[in-house]
Formats: structure tokens, C-alpha cells, sequence
């Protein structure tokens, strides 16, 4: 009986795992693979699925690691578990980014009901977005409680900073002939269970009016109304530099995008302006601009009002078979 039911709640992980993948990830390239046991999911980053002329130092893999982890955290509470989260445990193994501890909780907050509808609902809305509340703007910024990771909207002259890093990070990658062949690698053709999909990626009409999206494939998702972008642009930021703040700064996007999600706002990460030192330099200035004190910009996130109907189609993940470890 013992084992059948230790049989039963490892088929019941492997599900809430699965749910977590559809955590987002740089280029849905789903960086991680896991361990599933009674008490506890490990959590490894994948340095075979890092993009290599995108992101040389794996901070965005880390990043996207710290969304999973996220994910999962909220489908694990929304099932009947307490968590605790054991970052970096390893000092000996780097690619083990998490151990996540399981117990049963005595009740279950109602917030995670809610985050954990989203985790199917969201996506990457790559089209042109209505303008946010500055109540919107402060409850998105406030979702991630933890101060290893602040998040400010964009405003004033951080706007013209911001369009100075997004030309200057798209301008100095046009002769880049490894990363444009790692770009078009994952996004623009067809891949079942990874990469970011024509049908996500908007049409070179749709493509002009969304000037902070990364000069991606033309892709085949217009939008219902030809209207210029006026999303909110939302840094994450942190006062240092390495794995493990790489790894909150994912855990606060997904937060963030879940709970605009929760609210049906429209929403993206928006990486390219962070891969450069140079553009990176220009978002930390404009991020100062909002009184932004942390130093190290690690991700930016367009959020707004949706104009279109329908949501953009889902893209593919892996199958949970070929994320967990044996």
C-alpha cells in the first residue's frame, strides 16, 4: 500500500510539473530538467539548451530556471503543499539551481487558485498593448515580495533611453552572423515542443507598431487593430550581479506576468535590451530615471491593456518524460 501510494503522489508531481512548464523561458527554449522524489523537486538548469551568442554567461537561462521555479511554487501551494525553497544549494554543482522542499499544508490561500488558472492562460502577447493605470502599474510592481528584487516602471526620459538601448542592441547584432543563426534556431519555423512559433510572432505589418519588441522572424499573429504600442515597461533589477539574484529576478517575472495575467492584461518579457553590456547600461539609466537605487537591470516586461479579442495561440513545451531526471 505504502509504495502505491508513494506511486500515486510521484504521478501527481510529475503533472504539476508538467503544468510549471509552461513557465516562460529566453526564446521558449525551456532550460531546465528535474528530479522528482516523496519530499522533494530538484531543479537543474539545462546548459545544453543555453543560448550561446544570445546569453554567453547563462544569465537569462538562470533567469528563465527562476520562472520554472516560480511556476512550479504555485502549482505545488495550489495543490496542497507547503513549500520551502533551498536556492543554490549545491555549491559543488552550479546547475542545480533549487531544491524545493514538500510538506502538507493545513489550508491552501486562495491567491494561488488564481495564479495557478493563469499558469495555463498566459502567454507572450507580442502586439500592440492599450496603456496601464498608475494602479495597475503599482500592483504589478508590487507582486514580488522580497527585497532582492525591485521593479519600476519606465517613465519620463527613461522612455528615449529605453529606444536607445532596444536600436542599439538590435543594430550591433545585424553582423552577428552566430546569433542571428542561433535566432532563427529557435523561433520563426516549425518546432513541436520548443522555440517560439511563426503563429506567436506577429506580422511585419503588426511587427512596425511594437517598438520594443526584438526584431524577431516575421511571423504570422496580427493584430485586430492597427494601432500604435502603448504597453508599460516594467525593469527588474537587483543590487547584484550573480546566480542568485539572477534566479529571483525570474521568479519575480513570472509573479509579475501571472498576475497580469490573473488581471488579463497582455504581456512579454523583452530580453534583448540586457544582452549587451552597452544596452544594459542604457536600461539601468533609464530604470534611474523612476528612482530605480539597484544597479543591475536583468529583465524588462511589456504589460498592458489587451486590444484584441482572442489571445495569442500557446506555444509548444516539452513533454514532462524528457524534463525529468531518471
Amino acid at each position: 500500500m505504502m509504495s502505491e501510494k508513494r506511486s500515486e503522489q510521484d504521478e501527481s508531481l510529475r503533472q504539476l510539473v508538467g503544468f510549471a512548464t509552461r513557465a516562460p523561458s529566453i526564446h521558449n527554449t525551456q532550460p531546465w530538467t528535474v528530479g522528482v522524489a516523496d519530499n522533494a523537486i530538484t531543479v537543474f538548469a539545462d546548459p545544453e539548451r543555453q543560448m550561446r551568442a544570445a546569453d554567453p554567461s547563462g544569465r537569462q537561462m538562470i533567469i528563465s530556471c527562476g520562472a520554472f521555479v516560480h511556476h512550479l511554487d504555485v502549482v505545488l501551494h495550489n495543490a496542497g503543499f507547503d513549500t520551502a525553497i533551498h536556492r543554490f544549494p549545491n555549491t559543488d554543482d552550479t546547475t542545480h539551481v533549487a531544491t524545493i522542499e514538500l510538506k502538507p499544508a493545513r489550508y491552501i490561500d486562495e491567491k494561488y487558485r488564481s495564479l495557478a488558472g493563469a499558469v495555463t492562460e498566459r502567454r507572450s502577447d507580442r502586439r500592440p498593448l492599450g496603456p496601464l493605470s498608475d494602479e495597475a502599474v503599482e500592483t504589478l510592481t508590487t507582486a514580488f515580495h522580497d527585497d532582492s528584487v525591485s521593479a519600476v516602471a519606465i517613465t519620463g526620459g527613461g522612455t528615449d533611453l529605453f529606444r536607445q538601448a532596444s536600436e542599439l542592441a538590435i543594430e550591433n547584432r545585424l553582423g552577428d552572423e552566430n546569433y542571428l543563426r542561433e535566432l532563427n534556431w529557435w523561433s520563426g519555423h516549425y518546432r513541436l515542443f520548443e522555440g517560439v512559433p511563426r503563429s506567436a510572432l506577429v506580422s511585419s505589418a503588426t511587427q512596425q507598431t511594437v517598438p520594443s519588441n526584438r526584431e524577431f522572424p516575421v511571423g504570422t499573429l496580427d493584430a485586430d487593430r492597427k494601432v500604435e504600442d502603448e504597453a508599460s515597461l516594467l525593469v527588474l533589477s537587483t543590487s547584484s550581479d550573480d546566480q542568485t539574484h539572477w534566479l529571483r529576478s525570474g521568479e519575480a517575472m513570472s509573479a509579475i506576468m501571472l498576475d497580469a495575467t490573473v488581471s488579463r492584461l497582455g504581456c512579454c518579457p523583452v530580453t534583448h535590451v540586457t544582452e549587451l553590456d552597452e544596452s544594459r547600461a542604457l536600461i539601468r539609466s533609464a530604470a534611474a530615471e523612476s528612482s530605480e537605487m539597484y544597479r543591475y537591470p536583468q529583465a524588462v516586461i511589456r504589460v498592458g491593456e489587451r486590444r484584441d479579442d482572442s489571445a495569442p495561440p500557446a506555444s509548444g513545451r516539452r513533454p514532462v518524460d524528457e524534463i525529468i531526471r531518471r
